[in-house]
């Protein structure tokens, strides 16, 4: 029989990070200073495995490089594991951790794509067909990886290619000077100027899929319309996809499942048409892209 005092022991708080995390594989893909950062890995089962080497989907998750959960992109990482791919949610540092700077956070995706293409037979995946994907900061950084040179970690082998081969930014901080987001984060205004998307976009980058909410109050969704009629004129594929009336963060699978599932809906389309996962079969033909 449960005592007086058993009765009124309260239960542990449940810890929603590391249960979203117990269905993958964690490695650690990065360590520097003492810090370990952890790549956790979701891989297809039975007969979702292709019969060649994998695309991967690299998930970095929202924030303004301050805070965030490595397990936000789970539910997505799932989704795509049934899909056939290798899907992977990154640990970066984040300035409420490690007291770090955004400089960090972009030299740790950049490692990250490397890591995936080191480590490309042992994990069975195609090194040329890696999508980065992320939501906010997590979007910054692994655009950077693919736009921007110069924000390596020291003493890193440079000569192995750190861009995803695509890209899909859920509303994504693309302008980092004064007049943009997160400005006064970086060590001086000539580094968050350098770190500008908006100021580096050029030809052959990689196809490019950006989703938005017309009410976002943290990233205006008139900077993504911008950044993707830019990348258009220099002959990239950016599509947009805007969410009328909804804010930042809006594209999560707690505030949203049917935005969420949305969301899930064109970038599988999107993936199909660049030739990251065949088709579903499963799936709904009258599916309109866009």
């Amino acid at each position: 029989m449960p005592t007086e005092e058993d009765r009124n022991l309260k239960p542990a708080p449940i810890d929603r990070n590391r249960e979203l995390l117990k269905t993958a594989r964690e490695e650690v893909y990065k360590s520097i200073g003492g810090t370990h950062l952890s790549a956790y890995l979701w891989t297809p089962e039975g007969d979702k495995i292709p019969p060649y080497p994998m695309s991967v989907i690299a998930f970095f998750f929202s924030s303004g490089w301050d805070n965030g959960q490595v397990s936000q992109f789970a539910p997505h990482c799932v989704y795509f594991a049934s899909r056939g791919m290798l899907a992977v949610a990154f640990e970066y540092r984040v300035s409420a951790k490690h007291e770090s700077t955004p400089l960090h956070a972009m030299a740790d995706a950049r490692s990250a794509m490397r890591w995936l293409r080191l480590n490309a037979l042992e994990l069975g995946l195609n090194p040329g067909k890696i999508v980065g994907a992320g939501g906010s900061g997590g979007a910054h950084i692994i655009a950077s990886a693919a736009m921007l040179k110069g924000f390596d970690e020291m003493g890193e082998d440079d000569s192995m290619p750190c861009s995803p081969n695509a890209m899909a930014l859920f509303n994504p901080i693309l302008d980092t000077t004064k007049k943009g987001f997160g400005a006064d984060r970086f060590p001086s205004p000539d580094l968050a100027k350098k770190a500008s998307l908006l100021n580096a976009i050029g030809p052959n980058l990689p196809p490019t899929v950006v989703f938005h909410g017309t009410n976002d109050r943290v990233v205006p969704c008139d900077t993504s319309e911008y950044f993707a009629k830019r990348m258009r004129r220099k002959k990239n594929r950016c599509e947009i996809v805007t969410y009328e009336g909804l804010g930042h963060g809006f594209f999560n699978f707690n505030v949203s499942f049917d935005v969420y599932q949305s969301t899930l809906n064109v970038l599988d389309a999107f993936l199909v048409e660049e030739g990251f996962v065949e088709a579903d079969p499963d799936a709904n033909p009258s599916l309109e892209l866009y």
